[in-house]
């Protein structure tokens, strides 16, 4: 199956099942090894937020402009 037949077949999904389906798939590729690559970046994010070299955007703004590239 290509990347846009299971992104269509995403969208038809109720929205709870698409929730729990991303869940899935974020929390499954998760591990230590994972975790342990991560963890300097997001040291590097938090401290540049927080020095305020990097601003943090709605929630809202972030998932509407999600919402309109996804869009098929």
């Amino acid at each position: 199956m290509s990347a846009a037949a299971l992104r269509q077949a995403f969208f038809q999904l109720p929205a709870s099942e698409q929730a729990a389906l991303l869940d899935d798939l974020i929390v499954g590729s998760c591990d230590a090894a994972w975790e342990a690559r991560l963890a300097p970046e997001m040291e590097a994010r938090v401290d540049a937020v927080e020095s305020g070299e990097m601003r943090l955007h709605e929630a809202s703004d972030v998932f509407g402009e999600m919402r309109a590239r996804l869009r098929p």
